[in-house]
């Protein structure tokens, strides 16, 4: 009987086994079996051909050793994840750390664009007032000098 790391490390050990007739399958779960039976070299004439096929469970011990050897693979499939997976954890926790201080800077300088804004409103509404102000100032100013005052009205006559 050969394994199927025997065969794996050594396929002249297949032929060997089909030519024996034997060979173990148990070490590796899932394996897919095929028998082929041909009329090759004479297509002429048929032949009776017969067969038989028996499966033995592997032992224990092979059974064992196979499930260990599966959770060895994944443990090692999951350690390389797991790292993998840290390595991406500390670069998005590093992403958002940064991205964070850039949201508190921006949050800083809007509240500093607010209370400018409310200073330039306030400004704005006096500025405007005034302007309306001395308008009217103006006006009325204009308007003296071009009617005169009252009391100069007595003095022409």
């Amino acid at each position: 009987m050969i394994t199927y790391e025997e065969y794996q490390s050594n396929t002249k050990l297949l032929w060997w086994a089909i030519m024996l007739g034997k060979f173990l399958v148990g070490t590796v779960p899932c394996f897919l079996l095929q028998f082929k039976f041909d009329n090759e070299y004479s297509w002429m004439r048929e032949k009776v051909v017969t067969y038989k096929v028996t499966i033995t469970p592997p032992s224990k011990e092979t059974l064992i050793a196979g499930r260990r050897r599966r959770a060895e693979a994944c443990k090692r499939a999951v350690e390389e994840d797991l790292k993998s997976a840290d390595g991406r954890l500390d670069k998005a926790q590093d992403q958002k750390a940064s991205l964070q201080q850039e949201l508190d800077e921006l949050k800083r300088q809007l509240e500093q664009k607010q209370k400018s804004l409310k200073v330039i409103e306030t400004e704005e509404k006096w500025l405007q007032e005034r302007v309306t102000l001395r308008k009217d100032q103006h006006k009325l100013l204009q308007q003296r000098l071009d009617e005169g005052w009252e009391d100069e009205a007595a003095v022409k006559k």
